[in-house]
């Protein structure tokens, strides 16, 4: 019998070069180049737009710390605490009047913009197919727990 070929694990962001915090930079420059263009955007009053940012800044930290942890308890915990953040995200999106519909496309628009930074981590350090597909995959699942617990938070 032949062995069984090893299947590549997902390496963090650092051992593949790439500093979370440049990461978390160029997402924030994407999100503030298109916000403005978003209906739901400017039905919020200050106050609740600084309330978002706020927690928004700590989900992509939660996020991009699970991506740029390896061990399986680090990551647990990271995406339990981003898991609890979008329920808080759902509550209050409610609160403020955003439909469900509304509070999911606003996901979405964050989501398109996290995934399109993990894509550009993939092309700068030219990630081999295999491994680009383990970030996406860990990333993707990352947001899908993410947006179930805000979806959960609305209907609450």
């Amino acid at each position: 019998m032949l062995p069984r070929p090893r299947q590549a694990r997902r390496q963090s962001l650092t051992a593949l070069g790439e500093a979370p915090d440049r990461v978390a930079s160029e997402f924030r420059r994407r999100v503030r180049t298109d916000l403005a263009s978003q209906d739901w955007y400017s039905r919020f009053d200050e106050d609740s737009l600084r309330w978002f940012r706020e927690r928004g800044m700590r989900m992509s930290e939660l996020l991009l710390g699970h991506l740029d942890t390896t061990r399986r308890a680090g990551r647990d915990q990271l995406i339990e605490q981003a898991s609890l953040l979008g329920r808080e995200y759902g509550v209050e999106a409610k609160r403020r009047g955003l439909s469900l519909g509304e509070a999911t496309q606003a996901f979405l628009f964050f989501r398109a913009r996290f995934m399109a930074e993990i894509a550009q981590v993939a092309r700068r350090r030219a990630l081999a197919s295999e491994q680009a597909s383990l970030l996406f995959e860990e990333a993707d699942r990352a947001l899908d727990r993410v947006i179930l617990a805000l979806i959960q938070g609305h209907q609450a």
